[in-house]
């Protein structure tokens, strides 16, 4: 898995993490990386200008479910703070999307990896994405 970097293509987001997250060996443990990709991809969503903060109501394109979450771990993440999630968004497809993730310093990440989401309707069916995905990724490209 390639590593994003941070810069004009990529979303950077300071995830805090708490003592309660860490394991028995002082690290954070490695179910806990999923949550924070998945609050840096929230914070993406509402600095897109999406609204996130109530479930009803939400724009159809954040009807989603996880399809994928592959991570590889590089060295552990050893106290509370904030931890660098930086995030790009790779693929777009009919009804799916992918994003890259680095957990941790550019040149250094504790974790890098991929999540992919699929818009689907009230019965869990996927549902292409309204044009406000692909204006949002080609933006994202655009700088």
């Amino acid at each position: 898995m390639s590593e994003p970097s941070s810069g004009p293509h990529a979303i950077d987001f300071w995830s805090p993490v708490h003592f309660d997250e860490l394991d028995p060996n002082g690290h954070l443990h490695n179910a806990r990386f999923a949550l924070h990709v998945e609050r840096a991809q929230t914070a993406a969503f509402a600095a897109a200008g999406f609204d996130t903060a109530t479930v009803l109501n939400r724009h159809p394109d954040l009807h989603y479910v996880v399809r994928r979450f592959d991570v590889l771990f590089h060295s552990p993440v050893g106290n509370t703070g904030n931890l660098l999630v930086a995030l790009h968004f790779t693929e777009l497809g009919r009804t799916s999307a992918t994003w890259t993730f680095r957990c941790g310093p550019p040149g250094a990440p504790n974790a890098t990896g991929t999540r992919t989401i699929v818009k689907v309707d009230a019965d869990g069916r996927p549902l292409p994405w309204s044009p406000r995905m692909p204006e949002w990724r080609t933006n994202l490209l655009a700088g």
